[in-house]
């Protein structure tokens, strides 16, 4: 009977002897969170104290291949990781240590009383991090109720050599491969237990740079905020380098120009925003986030506070170096934040990676510390990547990332705030020179003028006052002439953006009615003058020239805005609202989208016609990539007064913004229609220019209801 017409007709998986590098040099990529995983299970094993020691890693104790001149490891490299946590048995090493994804942890998620840890690691593969490390590996261990100290050798040569030409007709499975044991004969007694893995035959060099890498992610292992009792200590020795059981230290947070911390409660997240009536960074509540409840420190450090901390600790490892997740209060992932090579670099919660977008505003790594902390139970799809070089990508760590830059915005708010507060400190302090300087000249002529006899001595001083005086005067006509430069730029900028959008519906408009006179004149063309189609050719040619009367009002519409400056003007809303959307009408009816005006036929305001169009062409943008994929489709502009001011409503029932996300859309690069090619653009544009109209513009209840959105404009009738 053939293997296959067996009775059961059943397989089972096996894996073949290739698979421990797949699940260890070749998953752990990064020898850093390689070793950083094998401290973190002496955590789990319930131990107060870890040392790690470096034995002959480093380039002065090299040696050379006598053949191939190789620069080479010492063979007598070590790096060595023990504890004293409550060590293992034979039947942990056989059933736990030596098991693939082995449940222990996630069947039992705390360590053994007194200390009750939260135990960090639940994947089962971290052990096999000693790969990334050396060619073989010691493990030396012993529980408390033993006598004497268990041996395990294993040989990753073993694993990975060649078979022979005779042998390659047979699969060498994972399983099939031994490992020797033995018991030493040193006999402490009972009393005493840890573990202590020896790895040898070290595949890299340690520079000291790297072991003080090794450094700044191993002081990071336990959040500065969590008190454990007992104690996670971790000590390092390189002799080579002059380390000696160096301890580790958690990094010292000192001269933050700011700091903010939220936390959660009964439902509500806390969320920061910058408070513009103040001048500060607030917190208000909100309602709990899909990802769970999330505790967040952050300090930011300006250039003078980042200047005095790197003067504080420049001999020492610290670093301001972004945002560091704690799970349970154990660091989930070695973030490499640190790097002095920017390709290094993970910038996992993309903070860095948003500078481009606005270089001078936005917030970097190099700003923040910050601290944030999660729960297994109360944020647990939340997950470590089994690299352990990120999370799993899922919606709710996507929210997260997102929810940590909201924070971030009112940080980068803070920012911008300071520094129009110097600029405008400086234009005082100028002005009060100019004051200055003009005073004690006056003085100074009243004393000539009183006493002619010292005329000779004191006109030096007249004229250097009046030099410096020019001088000063020279220097506010400078600045102010380089502040108009910058508001010029400015309106360019956003200008252009908002163009932008625009430009695309008018191309769409003028393209779709220029195909429309194309096919209509190739007819003309082809059976011009027959008597036949007399009829076709009067309706074609009434066609042609009210799609000419569309072209007509889309070019002045934007010639009128092309020509349009700084200046304010008076202009009938109602005039401008329709014929905007006149301009949009191909674009809407190509998306069946229906647009509604209730704004007063009389309803003058002075303003300046640019920004407005700004304001009202990007509102219209954003509803209409909001209503992609939505059914009887609405845009609704109104208008009215109430007491002083002029309130502009524009609304859609579209897919709407979430509540926790009002706020948020005005940010630059910030969007909710990404999937419908929203770039994040629009709602800013929208904000800056009403605030530049001393006004103010906000997300409000959506007038259809539960659906949609609702941007509420309030503009004072003021110049």
């Amino acid at each position: 009977m053939n293997e296959g017409d067996s009775e059961d007709k059943k397989l089972k998986w096996r894996f073949d002897i290739s698979t421990f590098r797949l699940i260890g040099r070749e998953l752990i990529t990064d020898r850093i969170t390689a070793l950083f995983e094998l401290v973190k299970n002496c955590y789990d094993a319930n131990a107060t104290r870890v040392d790690v020691v470096f034995e002959n890693v480093s380039y002065d104790n090299a040696v050379v291949d006598d053949t191939t001149k190789e620069v080479r490891v010492n063979p007598g490299s070590k790096v060595v990781i023990e504890d004293n946590g409550y060590g293992m048995s034979f039947e942990d090493i056989r059933d736990k240590w030596m098991v693939i994804g082995t449940a222990s942890k996630r069947t039992s998620p705390f360590s053994p009383r007194p200390f009750g840890r939260r135990c960090v690691g639940e994947k089962g593969i971290g052990r096999f991090a000693v790969d990334k490390l050396g060619d073989k590996v010691n493990i030396v261990t012993k529980k408390e109720e033993d006598d004497r100290w268990l041996n395990v050798e294993i040989d990753w040569n073993s694993y990975f050599n060649e078979v022979s030409p005779d042998e390659r007709e047979h699969i060498r499975l994972f399983t099939d491969i031994e490992n020797k044991y033995d018991y030493l004969d040193r006999n402490e007694g009972s009393g005493v237990s840890g573990t202590k893995l020896i790895v040898s035959s070290v595949r890299e060099f340690w520079s000291k740079d790297d072991i003080s890498r090794f450094y700044k992610e191993a002081n990071k292992i336990v959040s500065p905020y969590t008190l454990l009792n007992p104690p996670f200590k971790i000590y390092i020795t390189a002799r080579e380098y002059g380390w000696v059981e160096k301890p580790v230290e958690p990094d010292k947070i000192d001269f933050a120009t700011e700091e903010a911390e939220i936390t959660y409660r009964d439902g509500i997240q806390e969320t920061l925003y910058f408070d513009k009536d103040k001048g500060c960074i607030a917190k208000k509540d909100g309602p709990l986030r899909i990802f769970g409840g999330i505790s967040l420190k952050i300090f930011y450090f300006d250039e003078n506070a980042r200047r005095n901390y790197y003067r504080k600790y420049k001999d020492v490892n610290n670093r301001i170096d972004g945002i560091k997740i704690y799970r349970d209060g154990i660091i989930a992932t070695p973030f490499a934040e640190a790097e002095a090579n920017p390709d290094r670099k993970r910038d996992i919660l993309g903070i860095d990676k948003r500078l481009w977008q606005d270089i001078f505003n936005r917030i970097s790594t190099r700003e923040i510390i910050g601290i944030l902390d999660i729960t297994k139970d109360g944020n647990p799809k939340i997950i470590d990547a089994t690299n352990r070089q990120d999370f799993i990508d899922n919606r709710e760590y996507r929210e997260l990332k997102e929810f940590i830059l909201e924070q971030l915005r009112a940080f980068e708010e803070l920012k911008i705030y300071k520094r129009e507060l110097k600029r405008a400190s400086v234009s005082d302090e100028l002005k009060t020179a100019k004051e200055n300087v003009d005073t004690f000249a006056h003085s100074v002529n009243r004393v000539i003028e009183t006493n002619p006899d010292l005329k000779k001595d004191l006109q030096p001083l007249v004229e250097q006052a009046t030099k410096a005086g020019t001088s000063v005067k020279r220097a506010i006509e400078e600045q102010k002439k380089a502040e108009k430069e910058y508001i010029r730029k400015e309106n360019m900028y956003l200008s252009i953006m908002s163009l932008q959008e625009y430009a695309i519906h008018i191309a769409h408009a003028v393209r779709t009615s220029l195909g429309k006179i194309q096919r209509k004149a190739e007819f003309f063309d082809k059976y011009y003058p027959d008597p036949e189609e007399e009829e076709y050719f009067k309706l074609y040619a009434k066609e042609i020239y009210q799609e000419m009367l569309v072209l007509n009002q889309v070019i002045d519409f934007m010639l009128s805005y092309s020509k349009s400056g700084l200046n304010f003007e008076d202009l009938n809303l109602n005039e401008l609202v329709s014929g905007l959307f006149k301009s949009y009408e191909t674009s809407l009816k190509a998306e069946n989208i229906r647009s509604v005006v209730e704004i007063p036929d009389n309803l003058r305001i002075n303003t300046n016609r640019q920004f407005f169009m700004d304001i009202l062409q990007n509102m219209i943008s954003n509803s209409v990539k909001a209503l992609k994929g939505v059914p009887d489709k609405t845009i609704k502009c109104s208008g009215y007064i109430s007491e002083n001011d002029l309130i502009l409503s524009m609304s859609d029932n579209g897919i709407g913004i979430p509540l926790e996300k009002r706020e948020w859309v005005f940010g630059v690069f910030n969007t909710t229609t990404a999937e419908s090619g929203g770039a994040g653009i629009g709602l800013y544009v929208v904000k800056t220019r009403v605030e530049s109209l001393k006004g103010k513009v906000e997300v409000v209840d959506s007038e259809f209801g539960k659906v949609g959105t609702t941007i509420k404009i309030t503009l004072p009738f003021k110049k």
